[in-house]
């Protein structure tokens, strides 16, 4: 009888403690609202200066275990219809009910459940979803202030005079700091199609099917987001009524960025595993392309400056000319960074492959600020800041025939009229590549080998200087001074002669 007393006894003391800590939590959550507002009001008024947007909180209702509260972003104060809510379920922590029915048994400040609400902005999403919320997310938030959510987006099926929209739905996993300096998400959906008319009166039809997206990235002391991104898609198909079918397999994109004690690495690579159209398989092709050594304190001012000009180009009633601006700053600063980090540009490769062979393009390029100057970095040529250059290409000629052929089909010749034009274009191209010195053809390969090193240049295996590089292949001056005529690629078939 004592036992059983004691064990009532700690279940009760262990009830009390979780009530009290949970009314605590629910009333720690209601003193940190008024700012969260305002500092989501003043992150929208710094960005979004001139736009007459609004975040507030509404119909705050706290109980022991939970709070219901909408949140409502006001899109224009004059318009009281142009707005967005969110309905939110929170569970009080330390071990909010939600999360124990999951499993999950850590202590956490809060559980949200969030959906929509059906305003007149959102009134045809809703509709298209047969009036339920087009969204819900499922959060953590801890009591650090780090946020994990799980979003999951519903199917939709949308149809307006000619144009029709149907959407799988998908879901998103997200983690994110108290900071936001920490951003790791995933997400997926299996199908999108987008049907419409286009000028021509004719149907188009978009089908975007295995869709992933990855990304983990932190803050880096730079103020470049460092990490690794990834979009794939398991296919996507275009055509035009039913016809002209362009089929792309196998696609993915992905980016990665990371940084040294003074320099930045970024890389970028693009695979496709299959490209058909009208049922002619025309190949697969890849790229990796990656920058090394990029100055790190040039990037930080470039960042800054970025983000400075961004605001004062909001704020402005005519921001052409800060946009403009950036577009040449972009460039400016980039190639700053560049040079000041003897920066290294590589392509390895860019290639096409086929049934018949692969051509691949290789490219490397050593960037440097030349020390006879003082002359600015951003102001220096493109020429004088390149301290080296190897650069390859070869090209087998079978595998440039059947590419050829393929696009002559495309263009409604037949099999054997298209092979005849390919034998006769790739062979005024080879004929064209040799009169202009610019590749070579040996072993059925197309090729070219260009390196350059202290203002001299090698051209398969010809040496000129700078100067005299640029001279010799000015087409114009060749053509006139030799006389020459570079010869005709032919666009149609030449008969054989009877």
């Amino acid at each position: 009888m004592k036992k059983s007393s004691l064990t009532i006894s700690m279940f009760a003391l262990l009830g009390a403690a979780w009530t009290g800590a949970s009314w605590y939590t629910g009333k720690i959550i209601e003193e940190k609202m008024p700012a969260l507002t305002d500092n989501i009001n003043h992150k929208i008024s710094s960005y979004l200066p001139r736009q007459d947007i609004k975040f507030t909180y509404q119909d705050y209702h706290r109980g022991i275990f939970s709070t219901k509260v909408r949140y409502v972003l006001q899109l224009n104060q004059d318009k009281t219809a142009e707005k967005i809510i969110f309905i939110e379920t929170i569970d009080h922590g330390p071990f909010p009910i939600s999360q124990i029915k999951k499993g999950y048994l850590l202590p956490v400040m809060a559980s949200v459940h969030s959906t929509l609400e059906n305003t007149p902005i959102l009134e045809k999403i809703f509709t298209a979803n047969q009036g339920e919320s087009p969204l819900s997310a499922d959060s953590r938030v801890s009591y650090l202030g780090n946020h994990t959510s799980v979003i999951h987006f519903s199917p939709i099926n949308y149809e307006y005079q000619d144009t029709r929209l149907t959407f799988s739905g998908g879901m998103m996993t997200a983690h994110l700091s108290n900071d936001m300096n920490n951003a790791d998400f995933t997400a997926q959906s299996d199908a999108f199609t987008f049907i419409t008319q286009n000028d021509l009166k004719q149907t188009e039809t978009l089908n975007l099917k295995g869709l992933t997206l990855s990304s983990v990235n932190h803050m880096g002391k730079f103020g470049v987001f460092l990490g690794e991104e990834k979009i794939a898609f398991k296919e996507i198909l275009f055509n035009v009524n039913d016809k002209n079918n362009i089929n792309l397999n196998g696609i993915e994109f992905y980016h990665k960025t990371n940084e040294l004690d003074h320099a930045l690495n970024t890389e970028l690579n693009y695979s496709l595993d299959d490209l058909n159209i009208d049922g002619n398989d025309f190949g697969s092709g890849k790229l990796f392309v990656s920058l090394e050594s990029i100055d790190g304190q040039t990037i930080k001012h470039f960042m800054e400056m970025i983000k400075n000009k961004t605001i004062k180009s909001l704020k402005a009633e005519n921001n052409d000319e800060f946009l403009n601006t950036d577009q040449k700053d972009i460039i400016k600063n980039i190639w700053q960074a560049a040079l000041k980090g003897n920066a290294v540009l590589k392509i390895e490769p860019l290639s096409w492959k086929n049934s018949q062979g692969e051509g691949t393009f290789n490219l490397q390029a050593q960037m440097k600020i030349p020390e006879s100057t003082t002359t600015d970095p951003q102001n220096l040529s493109l020429a004088s800041g390149i301290k080296k250059i190897d650069a390859r290409l070869n090209i087998p000629v079978v595998m440039l025939k059947e590419l050829m052929t393929q696009i002559s089909i495309l263009q409604g010749n037949s099999q054997e009229e298209s092979q005849k034009l390919a034998d006769q274009q790739v062979q005024s191209l080879a004929k064209l590549g040799k009169l202009l010195k610019f590749t070579t053809l040996e072993n059925d390969i197309i090729g070219s080998q260009f390196y350059f090193e202290n203002h001299q240049i090698d051209l398969n295996g010809q040496k000129f200087s700078s100067q005299s590089f640029s001279e010799l292949f000015n087409m114009a001056g060749l053509l006139n001074s030799e006389q020459q005529t570079a010869p005709e690629i032919p666009s149609t078939i030449t008969p054989a002669n009877p």
